[in-house]
């Protein structure tokens, strides 16, 4: 720490000399860090130092009153009044990270109060998603229940929730989707989306929710409830669903992942080891989404999620490590079956795109697998800078699922055809949906043309721009470890990108796996390890490799030796007309202009 004090001395003395404080440098003043950072938190509307303190130093303070959630008190009231009853609880959810994750922590606390719960997961290719009534005769056939409260699903069950009720079955529902103009009649409804609730977050995702019915419970049952083994398991959910990192879903993430530094179940913790990730050390939001939420995920995207539950829930070490090794298995099968449909898609979107016609890219295929399209989609959302719809056609239907580009709402859109669909839900960025086979060649057309009335053209024109301007020479140890109080990055708080007038690489760049390319740039006192994510290398192949080139990258912590390490985003050879947009500097001034 005494480093970054120096650094940011420095930094800050050489602002003075230059010229009058500005809003920038009064804040890197104030909040003791150099005027890059200051330039950073200003970018996410901290303006004062007592706003990045709190930025930094994310603890329980931030967490909002789960009372606060309208329905909340109804719906703790319903559980504890069953559970001390001895009724029967199926705790309903979804077969993702966030359902699943959801599930346990519910479940937990309402064994904690002695409710006699049983968590139910519908089987993706079996039942489906959500609480349709077929799902739920099979749950009051199996399992006779008193009441089915759902988490992370059943915003839009009006005919499971009505199914239930005919039953004589009490139901809960705890969702975060966006809500339809219509909500299941005779439920109790927990959503900080829903109509006159005055939550003050509204981002939550399904696990943070059932995270805060979970206190809710414990609070009105009595009893004592360890916050750090829930936030062990909702973090996980609410990074893995890909909302906002801000707010709430700051502090939840960031206390869950200190607290995974110290799991006490043993199946996170045979998880993270399998995951390759230290022993007493906090994972990454990044470790999370790109390591051990796959392997969750990878359960019931192929098969059942019961096996991704019974991993929070085993008790026995080396039971709890078969299941990890289960799931990572699974995770590989996965993997090859998704890049299998990303290739097929990618072929066939490839043959006849138009970037002036295409607002929408939309494939299908009777061999897909459905239970990888959301991750294929994603995958080539990202490379055209389009919305993407991904259909497996399956006899009589047609299930969808779809992923959108910041800017673009996927779900308000495709609400305007919503009775086409037999079943739509989702998010503005991620939706899913069922349709007869008979209806999609018409809802391919619909779809098609509403994208390309709806969707402005510069929408789908990618932004090639950064954040601040940090020249190599100028990287540090000091900046690193500023750098690293942003975690958790992710959505609504992604990892900065900077820009770099002017780089040269020290030798070319060599291919590593199929998709990724590895160097090293010239840095001021070593060599900067670089890596570039792409099938093509960072530059042309023609290009001279001691050539300077202008740069846009992300800076990290290299896992293997510790030091910085340099994720390139774009990099094109250097030109004096500036090809990349004017930035604010880490100095205190713009870029000329080109």
């Amino acid at each position: 720490m005494e480093a970054i004090s120096n650094v940011t001395a420095d930094l800050l003395a050489g602002v003075r000399a230059a010229g009058p404080e500005d809003s920038t440098d009064r804040l890197a003043r104030e909040a003791g860090v150099p005027r890059v950072i200051a330039l950073l938190l200003e970018a996410r509307g901290i303006a004062s130092a007592a706003q990045a303190h709190r930025f930094f130093h994310p603890d329980e303070s931030h967490l909002h009153d789960p009372f606060g959630l309208a329905g909340m008190e109804d719906a703790a009231g319903v559980l504890l009044s069953a559970g001390t009853a001895g009724k029967r609880i199926v705790v309903f959810g979804d077969y993702d990270v966030d359902g699943v994750t959801a599930v346990a922590q519910l479940k937990a606390a309402l064994s904690r109060v002695g409710a006699p719960a049983v968590g139910f997961i519908p089987h993706r290719l079996k039942d489906g998603y959500g609480l349709k009534p077929e799902t739920v005769r099979r749950v009051l056939r199996d399992f006779s229940p008193s009441v089915i409260v759902t988490v992370d699903c059943g915003i839009t069950a009006i005919e499971g929730v009505a199914c239930a009720r005919e039953a004589g079955v009490e139901v809960v529902v705890t969702d975060h989707h966006l809500v339809p103009d219509e909500l299941p009649d005779g439920a109790v409804v927990v959503n900080p989306r829903q109509p006159g609730c005055s939550y003050p977050y509204k981002d939550l995702s399904g696990s943070g929710i059932a995270f805060k019915l979970a206190q809710a419970i414990a609070r009105r049952g009595r009893v004592s409830l360890s916050s750090e083994s829930l936030l062990r398991a909702a973090c996980l959910g609410t990074i893995a669903d890909i909302v906002p990192l801000t707010g709430e879903n700051r502090a939840i993430a960031a206390l869950g992942l200190a607290a995974l530094a110290r799991p006490r179940a043993p199946g996170l913790a045979a998880l993270i080891e399998a995951c390759g990730i230290d022993p007493g050390r906090a994972p990454t939001s990044e470790e999370v989404a790109f390591r051990i939420a796959p392997r969750l995920n990878a359960a019931g995207r192929l098969d059942t999620a019961e096996r991704a539950l019974a991993l929070f829930e085993e008790r026995d070490g080396a039971r709890a490590k078969e299941i990890a090794r289960e799931l990572c298995a699974e995770n590989t099968e996965r993997q090859s079956i998704e890049r299998r449909v990303f290739l097929e898609a990618r072929a066939r979107i490839a043959q006849s795109f138009d970037p002036d016609r295409d607002a929408l890219l939309l494939e299908a295929d009777p061999s897909w697998h459905r239970g990888v399209l959301g991750i294929a989609a994603s995958r080539l959302a990202r490379e055209y800078n389009r919305p993407v719809l991904l259909f497996a056609l399956e006899g009589e239907r047609a299930h969808g699922s779809g992923r959108s580009i910041p800017g673009v709402s996927l779900h308000a859109t495709l609400k305007e055809l919503r009775h086409l669909f037999l079943e739509f839900g989702g998010h503005d960025q991620a939706v899913g949906g069922t349709l007869t086979s008979a209806a999609f060649p018409a809802f391919r057309e619909e779809a098609r043309r509403l994208f390309a009335e709806r969707v402005p053209r510069e929408m789908l024109v990618r932004r090639e721009t950064a954040d601040v301007e940090l020249p190599l020479e100028e990287i540090s140890d000091a900046i690193l470890e500023h750098l690293e109080r942003f975690e958790p990055f992710g959505a609504g708080n992604p990892r900065p990108v900077f820009s770099c007038r002017e780089a040269r690489a020290r030798d070319r760049f060599r291919p590593i796996g199929e998709f990724g390319w590895r160097g090293r740039l010239e840095g001021a006192t070593s060599d900067l390890d670089a890596i570039f994510w792409s099938p093509s290398p960072p530059l042309p192949e023609s290009s001279d490799a001691a050539a300077p080139f202008e740069l846009h990258y992300r800076l990290s912590r290299s896992r293997w030796s510790g030091r910085p390490e340099i994720e390139i985003v774009r990099a094109r050879p250097a030109s004096p007309a500036r090809l990349f947009s004017p930035l604010p500097s880490a100095a205190g001034e713009l870029a000329p202009t080109p």
